[in-house]
């Protein structure tokens, strides 16, 4: 038998989770994401280091082409801010998948360290596990959809192309495009076919966006909240 808690201990660990899912989210927004803002500086300085080396190869004895030297710079910046950018989105990839593992060792710990029960196999779908715990479910279609979600994410992120990505497609197909390619989704007459999934963990194929991962937070904060506020209603 899982051990009573009390109100007070429910609400303790409604909070540590939250401030579990809060640090993370913020690690990526407040201190790693604004180390890319010197990406354009770091350009600036590749294109002034290649310009400065077809100099010193005309002093040499070569021949400079002014126009051949702006062009080297130019496609060593272009190449070095790709690489940037792509490990930005491949961070921010990375990071979903962080915060769907983060609550699955959640769910886990809470109920074998806090309800005494035996290790929890999830298989596809923590909730499950919740779904033995209470008698009626307790979260809404849209919360057990965003878990859903976010559970094919994890696994599009980590594995590429495969069976989690043609799920995914379906639920969520703007994580698979670009910025520049969201006005399609908008317009009936296009027909988006799902790109192939190749390295999501270096930003490339999939693209998910800070709004989506504030979007998570918001989801997963919001599902220990209505599981915990259940858990406490079925036992008192």
């Amino acid at each position: 038998m899982s051990a009573m808690l009390a109100h007070w201990e429910l609400e303790h660990y409604r909070q540590l989770y939250r401030d579990q899912i809060d640090r993370l989210v913020d690690t990526l927004t407040v201190r790693l994401l604004p180390t890319f803002e010197s990406v354009h500086a770091e350009v600036e300085a590749i294109q002034r280091e290649a310009y400065h080396a077809n100099h010193e190869r005309a002093n040499d004895g070569n021949w400079l082409d002014p126009q051949m030297a702006h062009d080297v710079a130019f496609e060593a910046s272009i190449m070095q801010f790709d690489i940037v950018l792509d490990l930005r989105q491949g961070l921010q990839n990375m990071f979903a998948v962080t915060l769907y593992h983060l609550f699955e060792q959640q769910v886990r710990a809470f109920h074998v360290r806090v309800l005494n029960h035996k290790p929890l196999k999830f298989g596809s779908d923590v909730l499950k596990a919740w779904d033995k715990t209470l008698t009626d479910p307790v979260l809404s279609t849209e919360q057990r959809s965003g878990l859903d979600e976010l559970r094919l994410l994890a696994n599009t992120v980590k594995h590429g192309d495969g069976a989690s990505a043609q799920e995914l497609y379906t639920a969520a197909p703007h994580l698979f495009l670009a910025d520049y390619e969201q006005d399609v989704l908008d317009d009936p007459t296009v027909v988006v076919h799902k790109p192939d999934i190749g390295t999501p963990l270096f930003g490339q194929d999939l693209f998910v966006r800070l709004d989506d991962i504030q979007r998570y937070r918001q989801l997963l904060n919001g599902v220990w909240s209505a599981y915990l506020e259940a858990l406490g209603a079925g036992r008192s």
